[in-house]
């Protein structure tokens, strides 16, 4: 979920400008060679610095449209290496234009500048660049970038200032070809905030982009396999941090690599934290909902299609999470929304997702799940805890075409459920289904029964007093609407006590009348003697308020119910 939006949020903020500031780069090394053919050497030594300033101001005003302004401190050349040195470039947008612009209602729905402190060319082939139109270099690096990009959230599209042809044609002007062994920026930092309050949106700090072999020209152009003119690209990233638009969480990943040769990308730590405690988040929102705290570790997405990104389709062979941690709080006093979640369920929410993508297969190696709700009438929390989860998913895509030829996605998830016993399921999601259909089947290992009570005195809120749980197998059918199947539970010797919460009470106590009545109408056995196992047959109506989580379980429930031998009115 969250390294597919960092790619398509970082992508959707920087594919508006990538042209324009490539062009800068590539105009500085072009006005250097152009300007020697049309000058004698000697004007050439005496007047370089001026004629390079004029030039390349007039090159940014015409990409632009005088939009945006450039300067610099310092530009040296060297002709006899083929070097070009320069310090404390910046490119930034004219504030009058833009405030003229908006009067007109013409104003751009981004801006951005552009710090530079040192841009380096070196090994460009004086010879050939004044012969054939060609520039051909070894190395061109861009040392610590700050690159500022401003949402005005008005007018027109920010890239009307950028000439809408072919992109090669654009970055050579009138040249043939541009190449270079090496292109490296380093030390960048990336800031996107929304101009009219200031809020930040997205930081990305440290950014190393390695681009090797590059080639700009027709052939290159029709290369798919190039991705930003390169043969091959290497980005690696420090921390990547960004807030929802209610505050309420906030996101990080930490140390970012993206390798195009191998096709791997790989993410050290993902983080999705809310910004306030259990008590403060219930507060803060006006009804019932998930609070989440999770935690992802080494992600590696292998076999990545990297040129397809330009696409925005994320084509690999498979995400694999090394450990991860779920934590979920909900507060059952809280009123609930009124929300119809009716086409929520999670594969039919793919569609939704910023881009196109598929993925073979999705697998998480070890992970902690813990979900945690506060009972209305105890007031207590209780936990459903579940330890070294691992999983697997296939088919993982939200291409039409990919369903069209297989529309069946199926996950399969083991863990310890208490860390006491083995739980496994199994889940078949039909994609595109008109109804939503899926399937959901599974087993529950033994436990002894007392040990669930953490989760039944708080949120039954009734107490188990003795029995033995010998097993839970399950095979169900859902859809929008409803859930039916079989439920089998095998157990034994089961006795209780149901549990009430004196008024002014801090903890609860026996509801002795309600517990013997219960433990009469309870069958404390499943098989009783020498009668045959039950199985409860169960068609239980969707609350469409709630999700298919809670379909599930209250569908798991009602069987377990039914085999215990009380009714639902009683």
């Amino acid at each position: 979920m969250s390294s597919l939006t960092m790619l398509s949020a970082l992508k959707s903020h920087t594919k508006n400008i990538r042209t324009s500031k490539f062009s800068i780069i590539l105009y500085s090394i072009l006005i250097v060679l152009v300007l020697g053919v049309a000058a004698t050497l000697l004007y050439w030594h005496t007047h370089k610095n001026a004629i390079i300033k004029n030039e390349l101001e007039k090159a940014i005003a015409k990409t632009n449209s005088g939009f945006y302004k450039i300067s610099y401190q310092d530009m040296k050349v060297n002709e006899d290496s083929g070097s070009l040195s320069v310090l404390n470039m910046n490119v930034f947008y004219d504030s009058l234009g833009y405030a003229l612009a908006a009067q007109n209602d013409e104003a751009p729905s981004m801006l951005f500048r552009v710090y530079i402190p040192e841009i380096y060319v070196e090994g460009v082939k004086t010879q050939r660049a004044l012969l054939n139109k060609e520039i051909v270099g070894r190395k061109l690096e861009i040392k610590n970038p700050v690159i500022d990009l401003q949402y005005t959230y008005s007018g027109k599209d920010s890239v009307r200032n950028v000439p809408t042809g072919e992109i090669y044609r654009q970055v050579l002007g009138n040249l043939d070809l541009v190449q270079m062994d090496t292109i490296l920026i380093t030390g960048a930092q990336l800031r996107t905030s929304n101009k009219r309050t200031g809020r930040l949106i997205i930081a990305v700090n440290n950014i190393t982009i390695s681009l090797l072999k590059v080639r700009v020209d027709s052939l290159a152009y029709a290369d798919s396999s190039r991705l930003l003119f390169a043969k091959d690209m290497h980005i690696q990233i420090d921390k990547i941090a960004w807030a929802s638009s209610s505050n309420l969480y906030h996101y990080t990943a930490n140390d970012v690599s993206l390798n195009s040769g191998t096709g791997d990308l790989r993410i050290k730590e993902f983080l999705f934290k809310p910004g306030l405690n259990e008590n403060a988040f219930v507060n803060a929102i006006p009804t019932q909902d998930d609070r989440f705290d999770f935690a992802f570790n080494n992600i590696i997405l292998s076999g990545l299609d990297v040129p397809r990104l330009t696409d925005e389709y994320l084509d690999a062979e498979s995400l694999t999470i090394g450990s991860a941690r779920f934590n979920i709080y909900r507060d059952l006093a809280r009123p609930r929304d009124k929300k119809n979640r009716v086409g929520h369920y999670p594969h039919q929410i793919l569609d939704d997702m910023p881009l196109l993508f598929n993925i073979r297969s999705l697998n998480i190696l070890n992970a902690f799940l813990e979900y945690k709700e506060r009972s209305r009438i105890t007031r207590q929390s209780g936990k459903v805890q579940f330890y070294n989860v691992g999983g697997s998913l296939s088919n993982f895509t939200n291409d039409k075409k990919k369903i069209a030829q297989n529309n069946i996605m199926r996950a399969t998830i083991t863990s310890s459920f208490l860390n006491k016993t083995p739980f496994k399921t199994n889940w078949v999601f039909y994609l595109l289904h008109p109804k939503g259909r899926f399937s959901l089947s599974g087993n529950v290992g033994a436990i002894d029964a007392t040990q669930l009570n953490p989760l039944t005195e708080p949120m039954g809120p009734a107490s188990i007093k003795k029995g033995h749980l010998n097993g839970v197998e399950f095979n169900l059918e859902g859809s929008n609407y409803n859930m039916n199947g079989d439920v089998k539970v095998l157990y034994n010797d089961l006795k209780l006590a149901l549990l009430e919460k004196d008024k002014g009470a801090t903890e609860t106590d026996k509801k002795f009348l309600m517990s013997f009545l219960a433990n009469i109408v309870i069958k404390n056995d499943n098989p009783n003697n020498n009668e045959e196992v039950r199985v409860a047959k169960v068609n239980h109506a969707r609350d469409t308020n709630r999700s298919i989580f809670n379909l599930c379980w209250k569908t798991l429930f009602e069987g377990i119910r039914e085999t215990v031998g009380i009714k639902k009115k009683q």
